[in-house]
């Protein structure tokens, strides 16, 4: 009886651990309902500290040159074009050669072209202006349970939630991933989603989509918690456990 105590022991723990890793780690679980949904998107707003690239073309080059003085039209570097890019002011305003302070703040980058392209025709600077304004200095932030928490930078307008955990190198064994947090700032408030990402519904909602200046928190599970960090992973306490029991079993049979 005893020769299979041991045995019989380690294969229910062995079975509770292969349980729980499943139901709590395992991404997207109900994925396939996701299959043929529609896709929305929603436009990101120009913020404060955003720095931004405007281009003022017009079908003569010449009339349209001193609205670019200081720009950086020519460059390839992104940093260079930072340094000579426009800082949005606290006040949501950025300041153009001859047209002066523009507000930008709280519009798209596509209704910013819409504004400055009307000062332009309505001041009588340009007659067939063409606009082209883009955010240069887009990043979000993670911290918490992922392999490379930091600031990450991103080209595009917005990303996914699963795009930027895959930059970060993706989620630790010991984080809860039933509620990672999205911090938000928009309109002068600040928002804080929930995300389960062992479900898909929240694939379907535009305001999971990473956006300028957004916070990604993965929160370690209480195990790690109260381990302090000396253990990095939930299955390296369930093999010290395990492996103690074993050793106990075979000092008590002997």
């Amino acid at each position: 009886m005893k020769k299979i105590l041991l045995p019989t022991i380690l294969f229910f723990v062995l079975l509770l651990q292969s349980c729980t890793t499943k139901r709590q780690m395992l991404y997207l679980q109900d994925i396939d309902k996701q299959s043929n949904s529609v896709l929305t998107y929603s436009t990101a707003k120009i913020q404060t500290n955003d720095i931004l690239k405007v281009d003022i073309s017009d079908l003569n080059p010449v009339v349209a040159a001193p609205f670019n003085i200081g720009s950086s039209t020519g460059e390839t570097s992104v940093d260079m074009m930072k340094l000579s890019g426009y800082l949005v002011s606290p006040q949501g305003n950025i300041t153009l050669p001859i047209l002066n302070e523009i507000k930008v703040g709280g519009l798209t980058p596509s209704d910013a072209e819409a504004t400055i392209k009307a000062r332009l025709i309505s001041e009588g600077y340009l007659v067939s202006p063409t606009v082209q304004v883009r955010v240069l200095n887009n990043k979000f932030t993670i911290l918490g349970e992922v392999n490379a928490p930091g600031v990450k930078p991103f080209s595009e307008e917005s990303i996914s939630l699963l795009d930027a955990i895959g930059m970060a190198g993706d989620i630790t064994y010991s984080a809860i991933r039933k509620d990672v947090k999205l911090i938000r700032e928009l309109d002068g408030k600040r928002i804080v989603y929930h995300v389960d990402l062992t479900k898909s519904s929240w694939m379907s909602n535009p305001d999971f989509r990473i956006r300028q200046n957004d916070v990604i928190i993965v929160t370690p599970n209480k195990l790690k918690v109260n381990s302090g960090g000396v253990i990095k992973d939930p299955i390296q306490l369930l093999g010290v456990v395990a492996s103690l029991l074993a050793l106990f079993l075979v000092i008590k049979q002997n």
